[in-house]
């Protein structure tokens, strides 16, 4: 019984453990980002970012991934804002740990398109 304990506990905290790091993976779908200079103009706009550990862009999906520091947060519209200064238009957000129905947040405009 006491085995049982520990591995249920040991389970639970792997899990928990898992999720924590998962929140600090942010994956940005840009619209417009099609060549390697368009990645170059989006790096120089994230470079400067302390919050950020690391961050890649994959022109070839569109998409660039930032990983945050431990404890750190930023905003979708801080995100949004220093796409949009790259001349870029952001897609969706996706934050890691959303569930399937629930992942990530259309930033298109649709009221625009009318």
């Amino acid at each position: 019984m006491k085995a049982l304990k520990y591995i249920v506990l040991f389970i639970f905290f792997g899990l928990t453990l898992n999720t924590f790091a998962q929140e600090n993976k942010i994956v940005v779908r840009v619209d417009g980002l099609s060549c390697p200079f368009c990645s170059y103009t989006l790096e120089k706009k994230f470079s400067d970012i302390n919050s950020l550990e690391k961050f890649d862009i994959d022109y070839k999906k569109a998409t660039m991934t930032l990983n945050l520091k431990k404890g750190e947060k930023i905003t979708d519209e801080f995100i949004i804002s220093k796409v949009d200064e790259a001349g870029f238009t952001v897609n969706k957000i996706i934050r890691e740990g959303e569930t399937e129905g629930n992942k990530g947040k259309d930033k298109t405009k649709k009221d625009d398109q009318k």
